[in-house]
């Protein structure tokens, strides 16, 4: 189907108009499909946000990263307001920082119980067995020291990395409006408080219609 704008993709320039407002002449209707129509409009920002008989759309042209998005309809779940910043970061965050705890405290434990000495001394009584049993107990040895080595390294690094997802969680941690959608990741717009639920509150009204 031949179509007026570019859909899922950021808008161009072309055929678009340049316009004198701040939206630099990328108007929602603009933007429409042959026979979609704009339900509701909404400013976001310098931007705007729009709910047509197909899908959500918004523009917001000084953001950074992607400027333009457009969801369709049926997939939309529902329009809200937070500030609980990126929650797949925090998840992995928190994951990273278990594991490196159990990590490092699993080789603090095998380190403290010293098993390598000990097999090394058993291995060298007098009573015990030589040839291939001390063979064994040299190789359990160094399995054991190798396993601390990789607990503790490991559980370092996961923890410094858990530290560095929950910084970049805490930078995400900013008022936006929320698209949530069925069976995906939300879309999250950058907005002020009031604004935001404004525009939370037409959408939300919109899609309802």
């Amino acid at each position: 189907m031949e179509r007026d704008g570019p859909g899922d993709d950021e808008p161009t320039s072309g055929g678009l108009g340049s316009g004198d407002d701040s939206t630099g002449g990328y108007q929602p209707e603009r933007l429409c499909y042959d026979g979609e129509r704009v339900v509701e409009r909404t400013p976001l920002g310098s931007g705007w946000a729009a709910v047509t008989t197909h899908r959500v759309l918004a523009y917001q042209p000084t953001v950074d990263g992607r400027r333009f998005e457009a969801i369709d309809r049926p997939n939309v779940s529902g329009v809200t307001v937070d500030a609980a910043g990126e929650r797949r970061l925090l998840g992995w965050g928190l994951r990273a920082a278990v594991y490196g705890l159990a990590g490092f405290g699993g080789g603090i434990a095998l380190r403290a119980m010293d098993l390598q000495s000990t097999l090394t001394v058993d291995a060298g009584a007098e009573a015990a067995p030589v040839g291939s049993v001390l063979a064994v107990t040299d190789a359990l040895a160094s399995a054991l020291a190798l396993l601390t080595t990789l607990l503790l390294v490991g559980g370092v690094g996961l923890v410094v990395g858990a530290l560095g997802l929950l910084a970049r969680y805490l930078r995400t941690r900013r008022t936006a409006l929320v698209v949530e959608r069925f069976g995906d990741d939300p879309v999250r717009l950058s907005a002020a408080r009031s604004d935001g639920e404004r525009a939370a509150t037409a959408l939300s009204a919109a899609l309802e219609r």
